[in-house]
């Protein structure tokens, strides 16, 4: 494999792991391979758009890879390239892998919309479920689309003391409306840093 050196930079590419709607992966990649490559690969440079999500440990897109005259060359590529890649040569790796959704036993998924249109998705137990209500998190199914696990940015954390004097702490929803209806309860939101879902 061909020795990156030099300056990383975030980009991002979009892919389509439930088959619906464009998500867009964000990661590092060194400026020099970027921008040699990113036409082909379909990344795009990272300036703050909306829905780029980093640190995603499922499900990821495909990579793409190729023998050049200095080494192997690999990285994430967009799914509308894939073709294209194909033609010209590159192998494209299929490194999706999904995660199971928890609806029974102690544990289960549950999910907020982020701002750019993808689910944050993460796993409480049964009875913090019960707390769907106040959150406005939703439990997860089989059929939900586009769950993203693990990344960043996260929605808001919400905390407060129950009756039993244990401190509970997990996700919000990131809405204006619900966050102030959960401090009306008792609940301390933090992690506000980014713009939240519109009011419907």
């Amino acid at each position: 494999m061909a020795r990156r050196r030099g300056k990383k930079i975030e980009v991002y590419v979009t892919y389509k792991p439930y088959g619906g709607t464009d998500l867009k992966y964000g990661f590092q990649c060194h400026e020099s391979f970027h921008n040699q490559y990113k036409g082909p690969l379909g990344q795009t440079t990272f300036a703050g758009a909306t829905g780029v999500f980093f640190g995603c440990n499922a499900p990821k897109p495909n990579r793409a890879s190729k023998e050049e005259t200095s080494g192997s060359v690999s990285s994430f590529c967009s799914s509308n390239k894939i073709n294209e890649l194909q033609k010209a040569g590159w192998t494209i790796l299929n490194t999706t892998r999904y995660r199971g959704v928890k609806n029974s036993g102690k544990s289960r998924t549950v999910f907020v919309p982020m701002p750019g249109n993808y689910n944050y998705a993460w796993n409480i137990t049964a009875s913090e479920a019960d707390l769907a209500g106040e959150l406005g998190f939703q439990l997860a199914t089989g059929s939900t689309q586009d769950l993203i696990w693990g990344s960043t940015p996260k929605p808001p954390r919400a905390s407060k003391k129950n009756e039993a004097g244990r401190s509970v702490s997990t996700f919000i929803q990131p809405k204006l409306s619900v966050i102030e209806a959960a401090a009306g309860k008792g609940w301390s939101v933090s992690g506000v840093n980014y713009d939240l879902l519109p009011e419907a």
